[in-house]
């Protein structure tokens, strides 16, 4: 606007002012607007979205299912050896694609996978010109994001990470304490909290481990991470959580006694591992999500139609020095030969077997028509267990010939114990251990290890991993004992959600110090409960073989891997109800937490024709199973009483047309 004076028509001094503060307000708003730019990358169905801000050089990132914010503005930022890449960033470009992806899974909750998502990319240069691109996914059960280098040969040592997760404070977490290191952790085999306020700090240094499941006012979130290669080390989240901020923090100097850095080192390009928030308004979408697998590698082993998931006996369990004993782990061969397992699993200490030797008993299970999985231990100078055989997995030359001398006897797979370290030393042993094993056909099973993060999609062969507070501390847990019924019915929504789990059930017997709070329906539940690709019967011979003939036709044929899985009703810590398909037939398994009799009304809206229903549920004690049977209409119901801490199992069958 200009103001015309009478004095020769020149601006007067007023406008010349006005006019200068708008050309500064223009400039400052034009600053403003490059220095401040958002993008958002939507899922599929447009229910989710992650919002993407890029302001005066630094990225922060929230959440949204429609209106509601599930995380707040949360910080992204890396720092390597060399330079922190979380400020002074210059924005460079973004490009976006599809992803619609089939794949299958040999072990799982579900065979046949479908992975939709939008991605997008988002490529920034920090002052020293190195290149940092942010990759964003959304899907229709969740959000994930990793951090990728692209340039290209170039060695970099990341030391930190400023990711983090600003959760909204009105709900409740379960989630467990990350071990203090010691000759026994770190191993995920930590108490779950059972929904306590959403940040409350960790007891210790150690932080929390993933995976982490809020319940937030209208929705659940599980945070976890996936695609963990040899590039990088396992995560979890730091002690500190006040006010909701979860942040990313690494492993401690003194995992694995001390071996390996805490950094990570590699060659360009290379990525994190994928940081994802599997989001729902229900707790279906949680347990049902394959969120893990879809941002996972593709299978590197080639052919796998060798390996075998499969149910399998265990001496252990019952009888600790049984695994040096030739006389007794035949009686475990013999067991598995009349249950009609596939498997007979030797533990520690095999090497120093009296009244025979390993290649005996691995021709003595042959013509039981039983294969063996034999136990080693992983040290190695990363941990200081005397369990034998062990410094053989830890040596690659060794490792190799191991393994090729397994496969020429006939040994089908390997459970390997005692990792102690998440540091990327212990991490590129696991894919070291993977791919050998892999050469020879060998399957594997990891116990006193890291979490599951989307492996068992990249190295089929992995078929369980332990990772969790199983069925072996009733050995010596007193207080485990106890929390066993709330802690199973955590599991379900947190642990057992990214991966297989060899929690090793279904032990009916007692021992002296520890007995059994859940009935023997709650313990016959959990092999449908729990997804694993080696069920291993930890119990004892005797309590199987006396079981009635149903119950032993049950666990005879009970699968391991499954065509779909549903999430009927529950509630963390307190019940859970699953139903399972193989095949044209469903499993529905539920398990109480609760220290009261209920009664469970089973809604079944996916039966489409009339199906024969054969129930297992608790009988007048807790070491009583009831078996009877039915008919289940199309889109039926069905009501079983359920004991304190009880559980049950339906198998449902199609009725033959008559």
């Amino acid at each position: 606007m200009f103001i015309v004076s009478n004095n020769n028509n020149s601006i007067s001094h007023f406008a010349m002012r006005k006019l200068n503060l708008y050309i500064y307000f223009f400039l400052i708003g034009m600053q403003a607007a490059q220095a401040q730019q958002r993008w958002n990358v939507v899922s599929p169905d447009r229910s989710l979205q992650v919002e993407l801000t890029y302001q005066t050089g630094s990225l922060s990132y929230r959440v949204l299912s429609g209106s509601t914010v599930i995380i707040k503005p949360s910080a992204l930022g890396i720092t390597s050896k060399q330079e922190q890449l979380s400020s002074g960033l210059t924005f460079v470009r973004s490009n976006s694609r599809k992803i619609d992806e089939r794949y299958t899974l040999v072990v799982g909750k579900r065979t046949n996978n479908r992975a939709i998502a939008n991605e997008s990319n988002f490529v920034f240069r920090s002052k020293s010109n190195t290149p940092l691109q942010i990759d964003i996914r959304a899907y229709n059960d969740g959000v994930a994001f990793r951090y990728h280098f692209p340039q290209v040969k170039r060695s970099m040592e990341i030391v930190s990470e400023q990711t983090e997760f600003s959760i909204p404070t009105d709900g409740v977490v379960w989630v467990q304490n990350y071990d203090l290191p010691s000759d026994w952790t770190p191993a995920y085999e930590g108490v779950y909290q059972d929904g306590i306020a959403i940040g409350t700090n960790a007891k210790d240094s150690g932080g929390w481990a993933f995976p982490a499941l809020f319940q937030l006012k209208n929705h659940w979130l599980l945070l976890t991470e996936s695609n963990l290669d040899r590039n990088f080390y396992g995560s979890k989240l730091d002690s500190n959580a006040a006010n909701g901020v979860y942040k990313i923090a690494g492993p401690m100097e003194s995992e694995g006694k001390g071996t390996g850095k805490i950094s990570a080192t590699a060659s360009t390009p290379f990525s994190t591992p994928w940081r994802l928030c599997i989001i729902g308004k229900n707790l279906a979408t949680i347990v049902e999500s394959n969120l893990v697998y879809h941002v996972a590698d593709k299978n590197k082993i080639g052919d796998v139609s060798w390996v075998k998931p499969g149910r399998s006996s265990w001496s252990w369990w019952g009888d600790h020095a049984s695994s040096k004993d030739f006389v007794r782990l035949k009686n475990f061969v013999d067991l598995a030969q009349e249950m009609g397992w596939e498997y007979s699993l030797v533990d520690a200490n095999w090497d120093m077997m009296e009244g025979g030797d390993i290649k005996q008993l691995v021709d003595y299970a042959k013509t039981k028509k039983v294969d063996l999985l034999l136990w080693y231990n992983s040290g190695g100078p990363h941990n200081v267990v005397t369990e034998r055989p062990r410094d053989i997995m830890s040596d690659p030359v060794r490792r190799k010939e191991e393994f090729k001398k397994l496969r020429e006897w006939g040994v089908k797979g390997v459970k390997i114990d005692f990792f102690q370290s998440d540091k990327q030393n212990v991490i590129a042993l696991y894919h070291d251990i993977l791919m050998d094993a892999a050469r020879e056909k060998i399957m594997v099973n990891f116990h006193g290890c890291t979490l599951p993060r989307g492996w068992s999609r990249t190295y089929p062969n992995l078929v369980t991993m332990e990772a969790v507070r199983g069925a072996e501390n009733y050995g010596w847990g007193k207080e485990y004992a106890q929390t066993a019924p709330v802690l199973n019915n955590i599991y379900t929504y947190t642990r057992n959600v990214v991966g297989p789990m060899d929690y090793t059930p279904v032990t009916f017997s007692d021992y002296e110090c520890c007995p059994h709070t859940t009935t023997n329906a709650h313990e016959l539940a959990l092999t449908v409960l729990f997804e694993s690709g080696w069920l291993h019967f930890a119990d004892r011979a005797e309590p199987y073989r006396q079981l009635s003939q149903q119950v032993k036709d049950f666990i005879r044929t009970v699968p391991v891997v499954w065509d779909d899985t549903e999430f009927l009703q529950g509630s963390p810590g307190k019940e859970t109800v699953l139903a399972r398909r193989k095949g044209n037939k469903w499993y529905i398994a539920g398990a109480s937490g609760v220290n009261a009799q209920t009664t469970i009304s089973l809604q079944l809206p996916f039966l489409d024709k009339r199906y024969k229903a054969q129930v297992f549920s608790d009988g007048r004690t807790s070491k009583e199973i009831n078996s009877w049977e039915t008919s289940v209409e199309k889109n039926g119901s069905l009501s079983i009483t359920v004991l304190p801490k009880g559980g049950f199992v339906v198998v449902l069958s199609p009725e033959q047309a008559k």
